[in-house]
């Protein structure tokens, strides 16, 4: 009580720091919700519209004992996606998709071909129409219809709403799903908060640009990309996007295309660094085959 009486100049300097903090996690709740795994990047946050805020964070050899680059795109609930295709039989560039459809923000899609006649080698349809049917992948699992771990769950879109889900071991599972828009992707990082077993094989223990979409238990959604390929940005195993998308603080979470593909797209705005060019810069765009667009808060 006597420390109180003769320290009463500093009691509003620890309000004021304490309304700093709230104000802060209430600002950007998933800073304040990060697991220790991400504390030691460098996050700048950035409101993009209402219900979405832009993290970005770099890591100077200290996330996985590599230097990383992350971008997450935190999206609250109401807000409305949908998955939108390149002009049949032709590829673009994920920012081009967005600026075509007025998106506010967007990511690279799923897997694709990258020569005549293009398009998705995976599942998909948008606006109900199917256009594209699961395609033979080298990337099989030992789980029945021979569906590829690339192809082992899909993003949906029912009424705008964004959803991660996982196959089933029906053949034809994809096509019953309820949803607008759907394509499948993989493999599966989490479901309902617990960690999917991952397959030992290149393509998910090196490292190298990913995309993910992941969903919190109160329906937020985040969008996710890692650099790679890069001195500047080491990129990522799947195992290390799996741990990196629970940090996050997701309960389900897929893997999208990678690689030269992955790219993310504010306002108009390339906001990581895509590795095609091999620079460490905005430029190094890939076109692709369909991308996930946030297109209305």
């Amino acid at each position: 009580m006597n420390w109180l009486k003769n320290n009463t100049s500093v009691i509003p300097d620890l309000i004021r720091h304490l309304i700093v903090i709230v104000v802060l996690c209430l600002s950007f709740p998933l800073w304040a919700q990060e697991s220790e795994l991400l504390w030691v990047g460098e996050w700048h946050h950035e409101p993009v519209a209402e219900g979405i805020t832009l993290h970005r964070a770099a890591f100077s050899e200290n996330l996985f004992g590599a230097n990383q680059y992350l971008c997450v795109l935190e999206v609250a609930p109401g807000v409305r996606f949908d998955i939108v295709p390149s002009a049949e039989k032709t590829l673009a560039r994920t920012s081009e998709i967005a600026d075509n459809c007025g998106a506010i923000a967007a990511v690279n899609g799923s897997f694709f071909n990258m020569s005549a006649p293009y398009g998705s080698v995976n599942y998909l349809r948008v606006d109900g129409q199917e256009l594209a049917p699961n395609a033979y992948d080298a990337y099989e699992n030992d789980r029945p219809q021979g569906r590829s771990i690339r192809q082992a769950g899909a993003v949906a879109t029912f009424e705008g709403a964004m959803y991660v889900l996982k196959s089933d071991d029906l053949a034809r599972w994809e096509h019953d799903i309820e949803a607008e828009d759907v394509v499948t992707a993989g493999p599966v990082l989490l479901v309902g908060g617990a960690d999917e077993p991952l397959v030992k094989n290149d393509f998910n223990t090196r490292r190298n640009p990913r995309t993910a979409v992941g969903r919190k238990a109160d329906g937020t959604v985040l969008l996710v990309v890692a650099d790679g390929r890069n001195r500047e940005a080491a990129g990522l195993s799947m195992r290390e996007l799996q741990q990196v998308m629970a940090a996050l603080g997701c309960v389900d979470a897929i893997n999208l295309d990678g690689g030269g593909s992955t790219t993310m797209v504010v306002h108009g705005e390339v906001v990581n660094h895509p590795s095609d060019n091999r620079k460490f810069d905005p430029a190094g765009e890939r076109p692709v085959a369909n991308a996930i667009l946030v297109t209305r808060p």
